[in-house]
């Protein structure tokens, strides 16, 4: 999950205060980027090493003045664990691979569990934003599995939108040879916007502008 993909995302599915949860945190990208954007923000994993990683992460974001607040959980809630907060006002993740060792992607079967279960932590006006995200070239259209997934499991398709991104080279620590270039593989993301079935669609509002920006709007001298 790039943290600017994240970042859009947020501001353009959510507003300030709302709760911002990934089911899926990894190393935290979406809690730090909703903890900058004033959001409360959740982060769900079940991996000791990745709960380590986005907690750290989630401390460095308010340590560098985030106003938001946020928490890292170690499993799904239920009802006895949720602790009150309530369904949330967007889920924001990424299916599929990150290294380039691993296979095409999560099977049809994974997905429909996985999206059977977050219809119970999303407000019923609230927007679910998965991001499909495989290298060029798996040859595996794993949006289309995660839009039929989707659909089957009770969420209905809104919007679907394009990015394409580059990761690093990790260097091979087996070998002395120097890197003389940085180099990175290109990956393209797949971003699926769900609403539960059964609502209306409404269509995305534009991201919130600039504190500087909106400023300078709302003053007297600004030109009309």
């Amino acid at each position: 999950m790039p943290a600017a993909v994240a970042a859009h995302a947020i501001a353009v599915y959510s507003r300030p205060r709302d709760t911002v949860c990934d089911p899926d945190c990894g190393p935290g990208a979406v809690v730090t980027e909703a903890v900058h954007a004033h959001r409360h923000a959740i982060g769900i994993t079940t991996g000791p090493d990745r709960w380590e990683a986005a907690r750290a992460a989630l401390t460095l974001a308010k340590a560098r003045g985030a106003r938001g607040d946020g928490m890292i959980l170690d499993r799904l809630p239920d009802r006895e664990s949720w602790a009150g907060l309530g369904p949330v006002d967007l889920l924001l993740t990424a299916f599929g691979p990150t290294d380039p060792a691993e296979s095409a992607g999560p099977t049809r079967d994974w997905l429909r569990e996985r999206l059977t279960t977050y219809r119970g932590l999303l407000q019923p006006d609230g927007h679910l934003v998965v991001i499909a995200a495989y290298r060029v070239g798996d040859g595996m259209d794993l949006a289309s599995h995660v839009a039929v997934a989707g659909r089957d499991t009770g969420w209905r398709p809104v919007q679907r939108a394009v990015a394409l991104t580059a990761v690093p080279y990790m260097r091979d620590l087996s070998t002395d040879r120097p890197a003389s270039r940085a180099r990175a593989y290109p990956v393209h993301q797949d971003v699926i916007v769900f609403r539960l079935d059964g609502r209306r669609a409404q269509h995305p509002r534009p991201p919130d502008p600039p504190p500087a920006r909106a400023a300078f709007d709302a003053s007297p001298h600004s030109a009309d």
